[in-house]
């Protein structure tokens, strides 16, 4: 069994990415600040939930193989348990966010205009368009609380842009019990490459057009390989699938990906299998490397990683509204930008420490005990490395 325990640093440092990525593209992104390289990852986000999604993929196939003895795959009861234990951990905490972007999103995005005219002259975005606006629709409000916005074209990021993730996350949790299934069950490489080489083709192809009809690649369909890549990580990892089938199919799924997703890939898989490298990096290079990975690991990340949630979904909410508070003050272009952006952190550090603790901490334990109860069992023991939630 490998040491996942790194995956909490990595998902504290990819829920930071996102929200500061969008504090910079909402204060007009290179056109107010331009940091060399920097500006570039801060600028796309969208990189940082790629890395998300292929770490949903590994630690909800790793969870479940952990659990393969005692909750066997062909049984519906599993997939069963495997949604419930998912709607407790994700969804009091999203609808509290939900509630409050519905309640505030016209004055977000008010203020988002705002801030790109103060800090660049003008209300263009860093991609040429117009800062747009938004006003609450009850189909977008009932579709949110569904998750289902992410597959109706219009409202993938209306009332809180961040969601449109969650809602594609959802879809691959309700056919995850079967891809399970299907990829795992009868070990068939066969059908492991031929759902691998079809999950790229779709994606490829679709991506293409997605912004036809949707603001974000909302759609399983889109983003499924970085999923899947993750799951067969899992299989590998635990010796479950052959380390050859891994190889091949990341060899047929990175190269579909941006540079940066690769990138980022790359590095996830370097600190989930260093040991497994050892032999093959200088004794130097290891041991920086397995410092950086023992960080990544430590308490502060296990922490990190306990809020990246509730960080993720409140930063979008929280930050126009710190950002404007600074503007009225008068100051300084180079005063507000900073005194914005400290506090703007600080305050989504603390309100994401208190909605896990005081929401998604007690509903993650309630949801265990109602799948306990569901099938009178004890608790499942699964090893400390292997605990991580996803944060996304």
């Amino acid at each position: 069994m490998h040491d996942t325990r790194s995956l909490d640093g990595i998902r504290f440092l990819l829920a930071m990415w996102v929200s500061c990525g969008h504090f910079f593209i909402i204060v007009g992104g290179s056109n107010t600040i331009d940091i060399p390289i920097l500006s570039k990852i801060l600028a796309n986000p969208i990189i940082a939930v790629d890395g998300f999604m292929m770490i949903t993929g590994f630690l909800m196939a790793y969870h479940y193989f952990l659990r393969e003895a005692k909750e066997p795959v062909n049984e519906f009861a599993t997939g069963m348990k495997f949604v419930i234990r998912r709607l407790f951990r994700l969804y009091p905490v999203y609808l509290i966010a939900i509630i409050c972007a519905t309640l505030l999103v016209s004055q977000m995005y008010i203020n988002r205009e705002e801030i790109l005219i103060y800090f660049t002259g003008d209300s263009l975005t860093i991609w040429g368009g117009e800062s747009k606006h938004e006003t609450p629709t009850p189909i977008g409000f009932v579709s949110h609380l569904l998750f289902a916005h992410g597959i109706i074209p219009g409202q993938d990021s209306t009332i809180l842009s961040v969601a449109w993730s969650l809602s594609l996350e959802m879809q691959f949790y309700v056919l995850f019990p079967i891809l399970f299934a299907l990829l795992f069950y009868n070990k068939s490489k066969i059908m492991i490459f031929s759902v691998t080489v079809l999950a790229v083709i779709m994606s490829f192809v679709t991506l293409k057009f997605y912004t036809h009809w949707y603001d974000m690649p909302a759609l399983l369909i889109f983003k499924f390989p970085l999923f899947l890549l993750g799951m067969l990580m899992a299989a590998a990892c635990l010796n479950k699938m052959k380390w050859s089938y891994f190889y091949v199919a990341a060899l047929l799924i990175l190269p579909f990906e941006s540079k940066m997703t690769i990138v980022a890939a790359l590095a996830i898989m370097m600190f989930l299998f260093l040991d497994k490298l050892k032999g093959n990096l200088n004794p130097a290079v290891f041991r920086v490397i397995s410092f950086f990975r023992s960080v990544l690991s430590g308490k502060a990340a296990k922490l990190g990683a306990d809020i990246s949630y509730s960080l993720y979904l409140f930063h979008m909410i929280l930050m126009p509204f710190v950002i404007k508070f600074y503007i009225n003050l008068g100051l300084s272009k180079y005063q507000t930008l900073s005194l914005s952006f400290v506090t703007f952190i600080v305050l989504s550090i603390l309100i994401s420490y208190v909605g896990y603790v005081a929401v998604e901490k007690p509903f993650i334990n309630l949801g265990k005990k109602v799948v306990r109860r569901l099938d009178g069992s004890k608790p499942t023991l699964i090893p400390s490395a292997a605990r991580s939630e996803v944060g996304s």
